[in-house]
């Protein structure tokens, strides 16, 4: 069973985070087979034992790898919410961010983990509709400025963009129609993007996007 917190044992950031950073690299670079707690440890030249005292097994080690990636990606949305910037351009900031950390680890290692740890991905599937908040506050400041069409009701509009995104964009679709996550998203970002902008945020969107 995977656990969902840290072990009893008091946190030591300093130490945490160096393995959970390039713990993702070996699992980029490696996949879950070719991922190891002894090529870990060797790499930070540091002890099995102090890795293990941490995250007790590999799949503790990998959920944790992938938790932190994620936080570090909510607190990107975060800071880039808070801007002081067109609202489309926040849209296209965060959905880069996004595109930009899925290009860091090949479909075939995203599929292969889901396949061998289902609690991993479901904590990613969980991350994606958590972020449903976020598209809907850029969607509702687009709509205050001009930017986003007054008709859409946007609870729904979020929600649909957010749920769309967890059925579809999984690894099997893109292994199975042979498609880059980088070119799917970005051509579906372009068409929900222009579906829902008024002519002024199209004009917005020819010139500067």
């Amino acid at each position: 069973m995977t656990h969902k917190t840290f072990p009893s044992t008091p946190r030591n950031k300093a130490l945490e985070e160096p393995i959970l950073e390039h713990g993702f690299r070996l699992f980029a670079q490696n996949g879950v087979k070719g991922f190891t707690v002894e090529t870990l440890a060797k790499d930070l030249a540091m002890s099995k034992k102090t890795i293990y005292k941490y995250f007790p097994t590999k799949e503790i080690l990998l959920q944790k790898i992938f938790q932190y990636i994620l936080t570090a990606l909510a607190a990107h949305f975060d800071r880039v919410r808070g801007k002081n910037i067109n609202p489309l351009d926040k849209f296209v900031n965060v959905m880069g961010e996004i595109t930009k950390t899925i290009s860091k680890v090949s479909i075939t290692r995203i599929n292969e983990m889901k396949a061998r740890y289902p609690a991993v991905w479901k904590d990613i599937e969980s991350f994606r509709l958590a972020r449903r908040a976020d598209f809907f506050q850029i969607m509702q400041e687009g709509q205050t400025q001009g930017y986003v069409r007054e008709d859409l009701d946007l609870e729904i509009a979020a929600t649909l963009f957010m749920n769309i995104i967890n059925s579809v964009f999984q690894p099997e679709f893109f292994l199975a129609n042979q498609l880059s996550p980088k070119m799917v998203i970005e051509i579906f970002r372009d068409i929900f993007l222009r579906g829902i902008v008024t002519h002024k945020g199209l004009k917005y969107i020819e010139e500067k996007l």
